[in-house]
């Protein structure tokens, strides 16, 4: 057995075992599962991303005269949504007082492929940054797939992120929900992974600790 295979199980084992604890009630004091170690282990896909990197890259982006680029890679650093969920969101669909949206998601393709709206509690980060925003009606990222592309590929490369994708913000997101004390069912809330296996994989930072 690789030792990535491993390492994807004892992941699972974690968040089980957390889960058991604060959902279940499980008389567990400590999970024994996140002392555990597997030599060998790596992923040449977690992003590493630092205080610094996020600070020259929001900057870059906030120096774009459409302040939607700015606007779009703070709430994928918030919220973990994918591009497409973003630039499809639209004001009608959210209830800031319930913290509450409607969100156009797509299946896993694993799963049926289907997609339609999906109700997703909003996280306290978006919110406020929402909030901050004077016009209510229409989308609420005012931009075309081919604008966010290429606005966020100028800005990462100005920032000296030459690596950097869009869809890292959302394995960056998802870690620092796990490094917030979020459980596994109100990540995937979130997020919108249904498979714990396939949530795992954004589980980078605080998992691998």
């Amino acid at each position: 057995v690789k030792p990535n295979t491993v390492m994807r199980e004892l992941r699972i084992l974690r968040v089980l075992i957390d889960w058991a604890k604060d959902e279940r009630g499980a008389e567990i004091k400590d999970n024994p599962a996140r002392h555990l170690r597997v030599r060998g282990t790596g992923d040449a896909r977690a992003p590493f991303f630092t205080n610094e990197d996020e600070k020259r890259l929001l900057f870059e982006l906030s120096q774009m005269s459409n302040p939607n680029h700015l606007r779009l890679t703070k709430l994928a650093l918030a919220t973990g949504f994918r591009r497409s969920e973003l630039l499809s969101l639209t004001w009608r669909n959210i209830d800031l007082k319930k913290k509450l949206l409607y969100i156009y998601r797509k299946n896993c393709a694993a799963i049926d492929n289907s997609s339609g709206l999906r109700l997703v509690p909003l996280p306290e980060k978006a919110q406020k940054i929402l909030e901050e925003l004077q016009r209510r009606d229409g989308k609420v990222i005012e931009l075309s797939k081919g604008a966010a592309r290429n606005g966020f590929d100028k800005a990462r490369k100005k920032a000296g992120l030459e690596t950097l994708r869009f869809h890292d913000l959302r394995h960056i997101a998802i870690s620092r929900m796990w490094s917030s004390g979020m459980n596994a069912l109100e990540i995937s809330a979130c997020s919108g992974h249904r498979d714990i296996k396939m949530l795992m994989r954004y589980s980078h930072f605080q998992l691998s600790i």
